[in-house]
């Protein structure tokens, strides 16, 4: 038997051609995940967030029970991010991200308040409240609805 570096090697560097086709290129997995990530949560993921999540959720795994699986697991996706980082040039996970500077907040905020509809706080004769996703039902077309009901499924077992 071989040792888990050799073992992680090769489910990350000698991937099978039906592994590929089947689930695509990893690192563009993970970049659709974020995407993913990113809609359901309203909070900005990437590629580098989502190795470190699965990575994060190996060792959670493994701290509740050994099992050289989680070990394999967490030491092929530190492999598979650092193929995606030499692939993409990206030497951290906030190279990604990008702040808007004060001065664009600034013309961002004035375009904002500057329109006309919006400057009374009204619209259509209602008055315009934000509101979180996460405090009220959603229709059940939309996607929060989905989550709602899985995570209250698992509430009940």
């Amino acid at each position: 038997m071989s040792n888990i570096l050799e073992q992680a090697n090769n489910i990350i560097n000698n991937r099978s051609e039906e592994k590929e086709r089947q689930y695509g290129p990893m690192g563009e997995g993970f970049e659709r995940a974020a995407m993913i990530a990113s809609g359901m949560s309203g909070k900005e993921w990437t590629a580098h967030d989502m190795f470190i999540a699965m990575v994060a959720l190996k060792f959670s795994r493994q701290s509740y029970n050994f099992k050289e699986d989680n070990l394999l697991d967490a030491v092929a996706y530190i492999g598979a991010w650092q193929n995606y980082i030499d692939e993409t040039g990206a030497v951290n996970a906030k190279s990604e991200k990008t702040l808007l500077t004060e001065e664009a907040r600034q013309a961002f905020e004035q375009e904002d308040t500057s329109d006309p509809d919006f400057a009374d706080q009204s619209f259509h004769g209602q008055e315009v409240v934000a509101s979180s996703p996460y405090e009220e039902a959603q229709p059940s077309s939309h996607p929060r609805h989905f989550l709602d009901t899985l995570i209250s499924l698992g509430a009940n077992k």
